[in-house]
């Protein structure tokens, strides 16, 4: 059985609209397993590439490519949250091990959403 919390897959994002991220890209999940494990969906966060000089906001976790086994340094956007289809999902392309990194990650979701 698939572990899904806290993993890191490839999800195929379209349609999107506005300033949603489309395509084929990497996501965090960060639903609880007992959800994830009854549900057809998982609630994720969307993942882009750090580019240099880029600033990272509070509402964002940068991650180094240690901590997710991604091959580039990358930032999580708790701005980018959404319940997606099991079958958006891809390959699993890493995972946070880290709980201080899945700590910073909880912090941001709860700053985006007002729930601090």
């Amino acid at each position: 059985m698939v572990r899904y919390q806290w993993g890191i897959f490839w999800a195929n994002m379209n349609p999107a609209a506005g300033t949603e991220q489309a395509g084929s890209i990497p996501v965090l999940v960060i639903s609880s397993e007992v959800v994830n494990e009854v549900l057809p969906v998982v609630t994720i966060v969307s993942i882009t590439s750090f580019k240099p000089g880029r600033r990272v906001y509070p509402i964002e976790v940068l991650l180094n490519g240690k901590d997710s086994q991604l091959a580039e340094d990358s930032i999580v956007m708790a701005h980018q949250i959404r319940s997606i289809s099991k079958e958006r999902l891809g390959q699993q392309c890493g995972y946070i091990d880290s709980e201080q990194i899945r700590q910073s990650i909880r912090t941001a979701v709860k700053l985006y959403l007002d729930m601090e």
